[in-house]
């Protein structure tokens, strides 16, 4: 397998390989989320437009990321699927037409953002005293999200090879100079140092940057010298074109998957579903939603650890291992789910009193934890289910899932559960519903019905050569 530090994780304990990489993959995650939380005080200090400028870019930042979890889930699946076959002179050809489709892709978003970011939000709707702050915002994070991406898909890469530390220890290092920057870049001044630095919401916007790119360029360092994962040899474009369309038959779904529950999220906090009850039971639903966030990391690392572990097993038609793989995966959900449930069943008094000023916000906040939490491990489920399949090169099965639970389940319970029942209980109750049954119907049909094959897509036909013709065809 090629890679000094790359694993074969088609012999061994199965849920030893997740759980290896799980752990540090955790720790990674919660860094990049205390940047986010960091970022929004030290922004929120400059006032009231610039902070509502910052999140009113969400959305889009958050769109223009699924493009990169989708290329990061489809390089898992092409590096890991070779890494099954014992492929080892495919990997480093697959891992640079990961990167080099992710660059170019990336690269032309980056353009077409520079030239709209006005445009784009007007759309949106922001206002006058926005827009100056969104254009400066978004107009360095679009030049600059190639080194932001790059990282994550190179990470991505080494994952499929079963190393998880490297790309971890990069995420928590950007963490580290982004909150390291985040004052210096954003704030006049910074206990009398680094005067006159303080370039606001634009400043925000360089630290990611500038972090992320430190880390593209020491990722970059190590897959080409340390793990040779990169190769600068040039033969066939057929040969890199098939190589997208393989990336891209599982990354577009993946994208696509990972827009669902975003969007089922707005309806459940839109005027049809928790905004009827007034502002604080929004409020509410949104800081619960965001304290279970943390308490769930280690099903968001799993979802990212899985992938590989099925990729391998199913490229080398282990398919008892691939079963195991989503096996223990389920009952490491059902353990966390409990886990994270009763601890929040304890504290949510506290929680809520901590984080949210008015009574019924409180009280939305409570219901919320005391509720949905017992539901967790089913969402969990979903999407170490559809990560599992994206793995195989099966992502039509990950987005079915996926759509499942956010479009056909969640979406019309909330709606249902807001006017029948006409309080926020109704609308949290057809949220831990969703979770409930769609995590319940994913485990059963990916235990006793789906296909635990790896897909490997149509083979290409390499050239020929006319002595390889003449040899095939002596006469």
């Amino acid at each position: 397998m090629a890679g000094r530090s790359a694993r074969d994780m088609t012999e061994g304990p199965v849920f030893g390989h997740i759980l290896r990489m799980l752990m540090p993959m955790s720790f990674g995650i919660l860094a990049m989320m205390l940047v986010g939380i960091i970022d929004t005080y030290w922004v929120g200090t400059l006032g009231t437009a610039q902070q509502a400028a910052v999140q009113m870019s969400f959305p889009v930042t958050m769109l223009v990321m699924s493009v990169s979890i989708g290329l990061g889930a489809g390089s898992v699946s092409a590096v890991s699927r070779a890494a099954g076959r014992k492929d080892s002179s495919s990997i480093p050809r697959i891992s640079t037409d990961a990167m080099m489709l992710a660059i170019l892709l990336v690269g032309a978003v980056s353009v077409v953002g520079i030239l709209n970011v006005e445009t784009l939000f007007r759309a949106l709707g922001a206002s006058d005293s926005m827009m100056p702050h969104l254009v400066d915002y978004m107009t360095v994070w679009f030049a600059g999200i190639v080194l932001i991406v790059g990282p994550m898909v190179a990470g991505n890469i080494l994952r499929a090879l079963g190393n998880a530390v490297i790309p971890s220890v990069m995420m928590m290092a950007a963490a580290a100079v982004n909150l390291v920057l985040d004052p210096i870049f954003i704030l006049d001044d910074v206990f009398g140092l680094f005067p006159g630095l303080g370039w606001g919401v634009s400043g925000a916007a360089l630290a990611t940057v500038a972090a992320n790119g430190c880390t593209f360029l020491m990722v970059l360092w190590y897959l080409v010298v340390r793990e040779k994962l990169i190769d600068f040899n040039w033969e066939d474009f057929g040969e890199v074109w098939h190589h997208w369309l393989d990336i891209a038959r599982v990354g577009i779904p993946a994208c696509i998957s990972n827009i669902f529950n975003p969007v089922a999220m707005t309806v459940a906090m839109s005027g049809l579903a928790m905004a009827r009850f007034g502002d604080a039971a929004v409020g509410g639903l949104g800081v619960a939603g965001r304290i279970e966030a943390f308490a769930i990391v280690p099903l968001f690392a799993l979802s990212a650890c899985i992938g590989a572990v099925t990729g391998q097993n199913g490229g080398a038609d282990r398919l008892d291992r691939v079963r195991q793989a989503f096996r223990s995966s389920f009952l490491f959900c059902i353990g966390w789910g409990l886990a994270v449930a009763a601890v929040l069943w304890i504290g949510a008094d506290w929680f809520a009193a901590a984080f949210l000023p008015s009574e019924a916000g409180q009280a939305t906040a409570v219901t919320y934890w005391r509720v949905v939490s017992l539901t967790i491990a089913g969402y969990g489920i979903t999407i170490a289910a559809s990560a599992g399949f994206n793995g195989l090169g099966r992502p039509a099965h990950g987005m079915a899932i996926t759509a499942g639970r956010a479009l056909g389940l969640m979406v019309p319970l909330v709606l249902a559960g807001s006017f029948l029942f006409d309080t926020p209980l109704g609308v949290i109750g057809g949220i831990a519903a969703a979770n409930l049954l769609s995590g319940t119907l994913a485990a059963i049909f990916v235990l006793t019905r789906a296909p635990m094959t790896a897909k490997h897509g149509k083979q290409r036909r390499r050239k020929q050569t006319p002595l390889a013709d003449a040899a095939e065809d002596p006469a």
